[in-house]
């Protein structure tokens, strides 16, 4: 199966978009989705990201090869996560990812099968106790990826939210610092940009939080008009090796 890129033209805010499309002989075959599927993403390795010409990265590959087996068209659109999530929210794409489940996005989407799972740990900035309790809930800095689901839950659970870092490299900066005190955030985000500082993994003291699952996540009326996407979407997924 032929797949040609082609790189489009940007509009406000968006990072890049590009498109997929296959041979006629491939097209023939699909009969449950659009002519070209819409979904937008955020850049934000080692999930996706767009390195060398190209994006890639552990969830975009896996989607890549679900549409792959499934003989669907697509395009892709890198942008900011809440204007990813505000496309979909407006029916202007189809769907976004890769995200965890929350009943927010329950509301006007559906999460398609696991592409990934999602470690999320707490970091203690140096000379931090590393434990969490309702006093350094409310006398210590905490901060997280502005606009994520992890910022906005430490705000709706009584933490002591500060900043608005953009990304997991500001996060790091401002923790080395001690401008925040404990940051929570993807364990392999997080890793990578040790690893690009040059510091040790166990730099930071850390605690695992928790660890979920993330998807694709398909707008309902999306859904509505592609009874039989999803299903055949996630049966790709399970075919697709890790």
């Amino acid at each position: 199966m032929m797949l040609n890129r082609v790189k489009m033209a940007s509009v406000p805010i968006v990072a890049l978009m590009l498109s997929a499309t296959w041979s006629a002989a491939s097209n023939a075959e699909l009969k449950i989705g659009p002519s070209r599927l819409l979904l937008t993403t955020q850049d934000w390795p080692p999930y996706q990201s767009y390195e060398n010409a190209q994006m890639q990265g552990i969830a975009l590959d896996k989607v890549k090869c679900a549409l792959g087996k499934m003989g669907q068209p697509y395009q892709l659109t890198m942008t900011t996560w809440s204007d990813a999530q505000l496309r979909v929210h407006s029916g202007s794409q189809h769907g976004f990812f890769v995200a965890t489940q929350t009943a927010e996005r329950d509301e006007y989407a559906t999460l398609s099968e696991p592409l990934a799972q999602q470690t999320l740990s707490w970091y203690f900035g140096p000379g931090v106790e590393p434990k969490i309790d309702e006093l350094s809930k409310l006398n210590l800095n905490f901060s997280a990826k502005f606009g994520s689901n992890k910022w906005f839950w430490l705000k709706r659970n009584g933490f002591n939210v500060v900043k608005q870092p953009r990304d997991a490299k500001v996060l790091l900066k401002l923790l080395k610092q001690r401008e925040i005190d404990i940051v929570l955030e993807d364990e392999l985000v997080f890793k990578r940009e040790l690893e690009k500082a040059s510091l040790p993994s166990d730099y930071f003291n850390s605690s695992v939080l928790d660890t979920k699952d993330m998807g694709v996540y398909f707008s309902n009326r999306f859904l509505k008009k592609y009874s039989g996407f999803l299903d055949s979407f996630n049966s790709a997924i399970s075919k697709c090796e890790e």
